[in-house]
């Protein structure tokens, strides 16, 4: 059984002050960090800087705000907004006042409807430019607050006295097998926890922390409040899908230390431009299986950097384990590394009991990261939230593969059940086809999980329909819409197929390994019309390499050929190198097929575009000199 000790699983040390963190809160390390850096610049966002004490300000005008509209201990806030200064002031405003807030997805539309309804949510706070959406989510007695950064207060920030690290700190809702979403509730200890008192990373005051996760996804708790609970600096990319040159951009100019990069877009920047990240001192490529020969890549490109992969459920605040990629590294799978400080993690067999070193079995943690359950699931919290013999305390049972070595380091070895990751967010299979099947049209569905050579992860659903017309594709776009209103967007099918019928086992039941393998082998799409220009030839040879297909059906959308916002950054970054033009990759979103794009593209006057392209990379290559 694993040995727990100063190193938390044999591995990351806890420094002097940590045994202290099981008394603090958030509120209390916020308004340290404001009493001893009141002057330092805490957050910028594009050309605004705000200090500690305006951070400070804005923090208790919202909770003022808050306060009059009935919030106190125990209650819940909605924040509905993309990244912005006011999310992070309206987090803490609501710690502040003892109550909890729930980071809403502005692209889930009226899948928001069932987490306003499940958190019980007393207040939303939007952005501006949301207020019409919120209005339409919010059950009958929620109030709908939109928020602005003129929201100061000079008014001391008074912490509500009662708050225990114990307290529900925030809620973050995953998808769930059945397709209603799990609301995962993580207490301020795990916070505090994950900021302070260890030693996986430089998270002191001189750092600068790149903020670039979706508000929903849990890596941006650790974005956030790695900085402002140290007195650092957060750096917020407030652009939805930036593209790579934008991240450069933001990175460079604002002498950017350290981010948080999904698996995903660390593929895609180091097969494109591995130099985005030069100016970084520390990154955690995390979230999924990192590509060994994209590691390597990187390692090669920039030696400098610090490369820590980042593993851990939500379920866990965030982190679990870390594994520095250094010299010890032997260039074969990229281990989940040592177990945090303030974590016991044990390696269990099916009958529940720790398994000796070398052994695969299932991961299980406990100590201060654990959430404190899932919002109004009981049972799910008790199958999921379990003791163990000889063993204070609960254990999250992860539903990992993993066996540890003898010097503590753990390695990854898959699911135990049909759960994956798709740009870093969680997908349960079961809770697509269950989506799928709930669809009037749609008989029998099944979802597969495939990577590409390319190391991109995507699903692709099999559909029975319901009127025996396997051949009609006409209603696919449909599903997909219906899907939308059930499911993030991580979760939707990047391609679904019909079926007559599906295969079956010799049990009877409907043989996934086959309909694994018939996928595996990539199905290439006949083309239907060719475009007219060269424009249009270089377009189609960008979305070959980037989706690995020798033959597109052009009449298609990029996301309907699989491809994924993340690819889309590979698309633009690729298409502007060849075309020797700039423009906004929101354009590859407003034109999703080829014909389209060209289109749009043609009617650019790229002649200005050209000088800021040259202008670029006479830039770039100084600073690689």
């Amino acid at each position: 059984m694993a040995k727990v000790n100063r190193f938390g699983l044999e591995g990351h040390r806890v420094s002097d002050h940590s045994v202290f963190l099981k008394e603090f809160t958030v509120p209390q390390l916020f308004n340290s960090q404001v009493q001893r850096h009141s002057t330092k610049v805490a957050v910028i966002q594009e050309d605004r800087a705000w200090t500690y004490t305006d951070l400070a300000e804005l923090v208790s005008g919202i909770a003022e705000t808050l306060r009059q509209s009935g919030v106190s201990r125990g209650d819940r806030v909605g924040i509905l907004s993309g990244r912005c200064v006011t999310v992070v002031a309206a987090q803490l405003a609501a710690l502040t006042l003892g109550a909890a807030f729930v980071p809403l997805d502005p692209k889930a539309g009226q899948a928001n409807n069932s987490v306003v309804d499940t958190a019980k949510i007393k207040v939303l706070l939007c952005a501006p430019s949301l207020l019409e959406q919120a209005s339409s989510t919010v059950p009958a007695g929620c109030i709908v607050i939109a928020l602005d950064p003129s929201m100061q207060s000079s008014t001391d920030l008074v912490v509500e006295p009662a708050i225990r690290p114990d307290d529900l700190a925030y809620v973050i809702f995953t998808s769930g097998s059945t397709g209603t979403p799990k609301g995962v509730m993580v207490a301020h200890r795990g916070v505090c926890r994950l900021v302070r008192g260890q030693t996986y990373a430089d998270l002191g005051p001189n750092q600068v922390m790149l903020n670039m996760s979706a508000v929903g996804f849990d890596a941006s708790i650790g974005e956030i409040y790695s900085a402002i609970l140290n007195g650092g600096t957060l750096v917020i990319l407030s652009d939805a899908v930036p593209s790579l040159d934008r991240i450069a951009q933001v990175i460079s100019e604002n002498n950017v230390t350290i981010a948080y990069i999904t698996a995903g877009l660390f593929h895609i920047i180091a097969d494109q431009n591995p130099q985005v990240l030069s100016p970084l001192r520390q990154v955690f490529p995390c979230g999924d299986v990192l590509s060994q020969p994209h590691v390597q890549k990187m390692r090669t490109a920039l030696p400098h950097l610090r490369m820590i992969n980042g593993y851990g459920p939500t379920e866990n605040t965030v982190f679990t384990c870390c594994f520095e990629i250094d010299e010890s590294w032997d260039g074969g799978p990229v281990p989940i590394g040592r177990g945090l400080a303030h974590d016991r993690l044990i390696v269990l067999d099916d009958e529940m009991l720790a398994v000796p070193d070398g052994t695969i079995g299932q991961l299980a943690v406990g100590g201060s990261g654990i959430a404190l359950g899932y919002l109004g699931r009981p049972d799910l919290t008790a199958k999921s939230f379990v003791s163990l013999a000889d063993q204070d305390g609960l254990f999250y049972l992860t539903g990992d593969l993993v066996a540890r070595d003898a010097d503590g380091v753990v390695r990854f070895h898959g699911r135990l059940d049909r759960q994956i990751k798709i740009n870093g967010q969680r997908v349960e299979l079961d809770a697509i086809e269950h989506a799928l099947r709930e669809d009037r049209a749609v008989k029998d569905a099944v979802a597969i999980a495939t990577t590409n050579q390319n190391g991109t992860r995507q699903v692709t659903a099999l559909i029975v329909p319901t009127d025996g017309n396997h051949r009609a594709g006409c209603g696919v776009d449909i599903i997909k819409d219906r899907l939308r209103k059930k499911l993030p967007e991580a979760a939707i099918p990047s391609r679904i197929e019909l079926r007559p019928e599906f295969p079956l086992s010799g049990s009877g039941k409907v043989d996934r390994k086959q309909l694994a393998k018939e996928l595996a082998v990539e199905v290439m799409l006949k083309p239907k019309a060719t475009a007219p220009s060269d424009l249009g030839t270089t377009i189609q040879d960008v979305w070959k390499e980037v989706l690995n297909r020798e033959v597109l059906d052009i009449g298609a959308t990029f996301f309907d050929l699989g491809g994924t916002s993340l690819q889309m950054i590979a698309v633009h970054t690729a298409l502007q190198e060849r075309l020797d033009m700039q423009f906004d990759i929101a354009k590859l979103f407003q034109a999703p097929r080829v014909q389209d794009l060209v289109t749009l593209l043609s009617q650019q006057d790229s002649t200005q575009d050209r000088v800021a392209l040259q202008r670029a990379r006479m830039m770039k290559r100084r600073g690689r000199q």
